[in-house]
């Protein structure tokens, strides 16, 4: 048990010190972590939307304390957000386990893909529309949605909102100020389906993973100032898609 924790605070570490280097990250790599190491995809997305809502909230403090957060887009995507979570955490909770794991696989390996995609685009910018196009709240229901598969609410919700016109910073922070809101719900359905078995589980798991992305705050803004931002999104992106590539094999064998 020991054991696990020390490597559950290490998958925390190495996801908020990718998250914290690009923005984006966090939630894809510790679930296909997790996933990759046996844990079943429910309880690790369960346990992971546990650790976004204290990181969520305070993330939301800081976009509040630097005026980057606009309420009426964080409002319409709350409601959305919410409803989509609970559908997909439902989903996902009652799917058997042959089932639930390709398709974990096959949606984290696709997060791998937009990672390298926003890396390809890294310095070319989004232009601010005087007149943004698009719902946020078909945003947020698909962020809600496909989040629960193990993350995605950020590179979903927050590209979405910037391809759509808005302005980047007011994306990024109502994005992230409606995020924890969403997890917490998510977590509740996980919590619900799985049962009190699972209870314990998702708790140690979720508190070893915090206590590694706080060890990992620092190292990310060091590696901010050091490093490439195209090159550590590509990289990330690779990663996902190899942590994740096994199951989909398998799942390729099986069909043939």
């Amino acid at each position: 048990m020991d054991f696990d924790l020390a490597l559950f605070a290490a998958i925390g570490f190495a996801a908020q010190l990718i998250d914290g280097a690009i923005g984006m990250g966090y939630g894809v790599i510790a679930s296909s972590v997790l996933v990759a190491s046996g844990m079943p995809p429910a309880v690790a997305s369960a346990a992971v939307h546990v650790t976004k809502i204290p990181t969520g909230i305070a993330s939301a403090l800081s976009h509040w304390k630097f005026g980057n957060i606009d309420w009426s887009i964080c409002r319409r995507l709350i409601l959305p957000g919410v409803l989509g979570g609970i559908v997909g955490a439902s989903v996902i909770a009652l799917l058997p386990l042959n089932i639930i794991r390709p398709l974990a696989a096959l949606y984290l390996g696709l997060m791998g893909i937009v990672v390298i995609l926003r890396a390809l685009r890294w310095r070319r910018g989004f232009a601010v529309a005087e007149t943004p196009k698009g719902r946020p709240g078909i945003v947020g229901l698909l962020g809600g949605l496909f989040d629960s598969f193990g993350g995605g609410w950020g590179p979903i919700v927050t590209t979405s909102l910037i391809m759509q016109g808005r302005e980047p910073r007011k994306a990024v922070g109502s994005a992230n100020t409606a995020e924890p809101i969403v997890a917490a719900v998510q977590a509740a359905v996980f919590s619900f389906w799985l049962g009190a078995a699972t209870l314990t589980t998702i708790g140690s798991t979720a508190l070893a993973i915090m206590v590694g992305a706080l060890l990992a705050a620092p190292v990310a803004a060091f590696l901010v100032n050091r490093l490439p931002g195209r090159l550590i999104a590509g990289a990330v992106g690779l990663v996902l898609i190899g942590i994740n590539m096994p199951a989909l094999i398998a799942l390729i064998g099986k069909l043939l």
